[in-house]
C-alpha cells in the first residue's frame, strides 16, 4: 500500500489480519471468484466506468456468499460526509457497490455535503427505517449520539475514511477502514527528506482542506514528527475543498512567505493545486502530499510532485460494506483495517495507476 530505511521516524506497525482468514472456506472461494470477475472486468475495460448505477440507491441480486443467515435484499446505509461532486469518493462508492453485489445487499447512498447536522439527520432517518447496517465517514464527535443510537437498536456500524468519534461514541463504532493518518504523514515527509528535497533549517507549507478535522490534525502531527527531527518547521493553513479558492489561498501564502522551501499538501485539494500555485508565484519548490486525482498523477509523471500517499479509497468502500455483510451473515466481528500502509505513488509506479482513476483509484 514501501520499505523504510532503518532509522526512519516511521515505526513498524503490526499487520492487521483480514476478515478472510476467519471466513468459512466455501465462502472465501465464492467471494474471491466474484471479486475476481469484478477485477478482470476492470482490467479488460481500462478506465471504463462499472456498469452499476451512480444513483443514491442500488439494488443487488442474490449475491454469491453461501451459508449463514440469509441477508439477500437487506439495505445498508452508506453515508458520506462530503458532497457528490467530491471526486475522491468515486472509487469509495464503486468499491462499496462491488461488495454489496457480492453480498446481495442494497445500498442507500447519502451525502452530507460536509455538514454535521445534515449527516446526523440522514443517519437518524436511516436508523428509524431499520436499515440492516451503517457504513459511514465520521468527521468529528458530532456523530457520536447518532452512531450510538444505531448500536442501541442492534444495527452494526463501521466507519470508513475518517473516524472522528470520541469517548462513548468511539465504543459504538465496531471497526474502522481507513488510513493511519499519523503514520502516513510521517511517511510522505520522510520520503521528501530521503530524496534530499527537505533539509535541516527549511520551512515547509502544509495546506489542508479542513485543519480542525481528525484527518488533518493527525496527518499534520505525522508530518511534524518527521520534520522536527531534522529541525524543519511546517505551517498549516486551511484551503477548503474548492480548487479555485484553494489555489488563491496558497498563492497568497507563498507570496507572503518567500522563505517557504517545500509544500506538503495534507489533502487532495491543496496537493492538486499546489503546482499551479507555485508556478504562479514563480517558485520551483518540492511538492508532496496525499491522495489521488488525474492532475496529481500527471504532476508526478512530470516530476512537479515527488509523491503522494494513496489511501486506496476503493478498499475503504469495499471493505466497510463487506465487513458489515460478514457480520450480518456469519456474525464475524468487524476489524480495524489500515488501507494505506506505505502506499506511496511516485514516478516508479505512477503508470500503473493512471488508467484506473477515478473508477478504482
Amino acid at each position: 500500500m514501501v520499505q523504510h530505511k532503518e532509522g526512519s521516524v516511521i515505526t513498524k506497525h503490526r499487520k492487521l489480519s483480514t476478515f478472510l482468514g476467519r471466513t468459512p472456506r466455501g465462502t472465501i472461494m465464492g467471494a474471491f471468484c466474484a471479486l475476481l470477475i469484478v477485477l478482470l472486468a476492470a482490467c479488460a475495460g481500462g478506465s471504463t466506468s462499472p456498469s452499476y448505477s451512480s444513483s443514491s440507491s442500488t439494488t443487488a441480486g442474490g449475491g454469491s456468499l453461501s451459508g449463514g443467515t440469509d441477508i439477500s435484499g437487506k439495505t445498508l446505509l452508506f453515508q458520506i460526509q462530503s458532497s457528490p461532486s467530491d471526486s475522491f469518493f468515486v472509487p469509495v462508492v464503486n468499491g462499496a457497490k462491488a461488495a454489496a453485489a457480492i453480498a446481495g445487499l442494497k445500498l442507500q447512498i447519502q451525502y452530507a455535503s460536509n455538514d454535521d447536522t445534515t449527516e446526523v439527520n440522514q443517519v437518524n432517518t436511516a436508523v428509524a427505517s431499520n436499515v440492516a447496517g451503517v457504513a459511514l465517514s465520521i468527521p468529528d464527535a458530532g456523530l457520536n449520539k447518532a452512531v450510538c443510537d444505531a448500536r442501541a437498536k442492534s444495527i452494526p456500524v463501521v466507519a470508513f475514511n475518517i473516524n472522528g468519534s470520541t469517548g462513548a461514541g468511539a465504543k459504538c463504532v465496531m471497526g474502522f477502514v481507513g488510513q493511519d493518518f499519523v503514520q502516513s504523514g510521517a511517511l510522505i515527509a520522510q520520503k521528501m527528506i530521503d530524496a534530499g528535497q527537505i533539509k535541516p533549517g527549511d520551512h515547509a507549507f502544509c495546506p489542508v482542506e479542513f485543519p480542525a478535522q481528525v484527518y488533518a490534525a493527525q496527518r499534520y502531527a505525522g508530518v511534524k514528527q518527521a520534520l522536527s527531527a531534522i529541525g524543519v518547521t511546517c505551517e498549516e493553513l486551511g484551503t477548503g475543498v474548492d480548487f479555485g479558492p484553494a489555489k488563491a489561498t496558497m498563492v497568497s501564502y507563498l507570496l507572503g512567505h518567500p522563505n517557504t522551501t517545500a509544500i506538503i499538501g495534507l489533502g487532495h485539494t491543496p496537493l492538486d493545486q499546489a503546482p499551479a500555485a507555485a508556478k504562479q508565484v514563480g517558485r520551483n519548490i518540492p511538492i508532496g502530499g496525499f491522495d489521488v486525482t488525474s492532475d496529481i498523477l500527471s504532476s508526478i509523471k512530470s516530476g512537479t510532485i515527488t509523491a503522494t500517499v494513496d489511501q486506496q479509497p476503493y478498499v475503504q468502500g469495499f471493505q466497510s460494506v463487506m465487513q458489515l455483510a460478514l457480520y450480518l451473515k456469519y456474525a464475524i466481528a468487524p476489524s480495524n483495517l489500515n488501507t494505506s500502509n506505505g502506499a506511496l505513488i511516485d514516478k516508479n509506479n505512477v503508470d500503473k495507476v493512471v488508467s484506473l482513476v477515478p473508477t478504482y483509484r
